[in-house]
């Protein structure tokens, strides 16, 4: 059986903006990202999509091993991606041999989910510039634990329609929002290319506390509430 980094050696390419799963398919392969943005989306009736976390280079879109569920998300790519795709008995198989990676992967469901939590926060109470710059803030620090951007500058191949169906906002609302960060000086977009001027305005901006991607393993130890009813 082949490891991760046989898998990765056999990636594919992939245009931008390709389906890759759909709402309701029961998936037979894990995929690993190894280039490029992918991401997990919902579309309603009227053709509107949410998109609901981002799949970056080293990210791995995983299989459930207890059950063959129906998808309740879609997976496609945002941008042109190279991808691999690990069927199930293979991925299995991996997870069976290789308990660190099973343990990694388990951290990185803990991650997924605070990080759909900051989201959901970021939807429910945070203004449109606070939004965009606690968003900008969490690509930075992912980007840069992948190796992928060098000081405080990242490739920003998102379009705007993908930024309004990320953060919940109309196109012509994400352009003012960028304008709007321009000009207080926090952000130069040129290109394809992010550079944030300010990072610690853009952090103070969204209060950003970018401890849910980095969760850190303590010793077991009683919690407060086990004290109380102790």
């Amino acid at each position: 059986m082949l490891d991760l980094e046989e898998w990765a050696a056999n990636g594919r390419r992939f245009a931008a903006q390709t389906p890759l799963l759909h709402q309701s398919d029961v998936p037979e392969s894990a995929i690993l990202v190894l280039d490029g943005f992918a991401c997990r989306y919902k579309f309603l009736t009227n053709g509107r999509r949410q998109i609901t976390a981002y799949l970056l280079p080293g990210d791995l879109f995983e299989l459930d091993l207890d059950f063959r569920l129906p998808l309740d998300c879609a997976v496609g790519t945002l941008t042109a991606c190279q991808l691999a795709f690990i069927p199930r008995a293979d991925y299995e198989d991996l997870i069976g041999r290789r308990p660190r990676i099973a343990r990694a992967l388990q951290m990185v469901r803990l991650t997924e989910a605070a990080t759909l939590r900051e989201w959901i926060t970021n939807l429910g109470s945070r203004s449109g510039p606070e939004r965009l710059a606690h968003f900008l803030c969490e690509m930075l620090l992912r980007l840069r634990t992948a190796g992928l951007a060098p000081g405080n500058q990242y490739s920003f191949p998102i379009t705007q329609a993908d930024l309004a169906d990320t953060l919940g906002m109309s196109c012509v609302h994400i352009n003012r929002v960028l304008q709007k960060l321009r000009r207080d000086g926090l952000i130069e977009l040129s290109g394809r290319r992010l550079t944030i001027l300010k990072p610690e305005g853009l952090r103070l901006l969204a209060e950003y506390d970018a401890s849910y991607l980095e969760p850190a393993a303590v010793p077991l130890r009683p919690s407060a509430i086990d004290k109380l009813i102790a």
